[in-house]
């Protein structure tokens, strides 16, 4: 069953509708698809074609896909209540080569803090070689970028256009799925990684306490898709996106006020008040 305190009624999925690769011009039904009652909670992942999400409506009901570009969320962000994206969205120009929102998080999930890795500066993204990113860094935050983030830069970098020029700041926000499924567990630490059996298994019993059959939406997903264009760790952390913004307005920040970045986005991660 669900726990107590959700700001809405969840009831079982009656039927899942995966919408694949979704084109451009179905994009504006996304929010209708299925059952005809909006998704209001969306959770969204980067993956290896592009953007996994996971919508969730009012009754439980969830669909998901895979979008293109990142800009193709603000066709359904605007009627979500929430939309919640494992990426770093505001970005450090100078000084601190930490945002505070990652040393908070690398701490409250400590030991497993090192799946929070630091989000670059915002002068990295305008680089196209890794040499050249980690130097950019380096002049101005003071440290150099690991392989790890150089990696996700160009996701990044497709996040940090779109959300400078768009309106979203109130629907659109940042998440961590670590910290995300650590506060779901009542604010304790997993015992394995997500890129493992037992991990995968603990990480659906704890979004089953907040979503019935989840699971179901789980391997449906994986059954939808090849593993070379959505991993079954994408399929989980947007999930648990969803489920966290399923819970809004019960929801936190770290740190508790967040700090804007130079754009004004803000730099948080967002995590479910339980």
């Amino acid at each position: 069953m669900p726990r107590a305190g959700l700001m809405y009624h969840i009831s079982p999925l009656r039927k899942l509708r995966p919408d694949k690769h979704v084109p451009k011009k179905d994009i504006e039904n996304l929010y209708t698809r299925s059952v005809k009652r909006p998704a209001l909670f969306y959770g969204i992942d980067g993956c290896p074609s592009g953007w996994f999400y996971v919508g969730i409506d009012i009754k439980g009901e969830c669909h998901f896909g895979v979008l293109e570009k990142y800009s193709d969320i603000g066709l359904f962000a605007n009627h979500a209540k929430l939309t919640l994206v494992d990426i770093p969205i505001g970005l450090l120009s100078f000084g601190n080569p930490r945002r505070l929102c990652d040393t908070q998080a690398r701490k409250a999930i400590t030991p497993k803090g090192s799946s929070v890795f630091p989000a670059p500066a915002r002068a990295a993204l305008r680089e196209h070689s890794y040499a050249e990113g980690s130097e950019a860094n380096y002049q101005a935050v003071g440290k150099k970028l690991s392989r790890q983030t150089w990696n996700i830069v160009p996701k990044i970098r497709e996040v940090d256009e779109y959300m400078r020029s768009q309106d979203l700041q109130d629907k659109v926000r940042e998440m961590h799925p670590e910290v995300a499924f650590w506060a779901l567990n009542d604010r304790k630490p997993l015992h394995y990684g997500k890129k493992k059996q037992e991990g995968r298994e603990e990480r659906l019993e704890i979004l089953t306490r907040f979503l019935p059959y989840a699971e179901d939406c789980y391997e449906d997903a994986l059954n939808t898709y090849k593993r070379k264009d959505v991993a079954a760790d994408d399929i989980l952390d947007a999930m648990v996106g969803a489920v966290t913004a399923m819970h809004f307005p019960r929801i936190k920040t770290m740190p508790d006020i967040p700090i804007t970045d130079e754009q004004g986005l803000a730099m948080e991660i967002v995590y479910a008040l339980i």
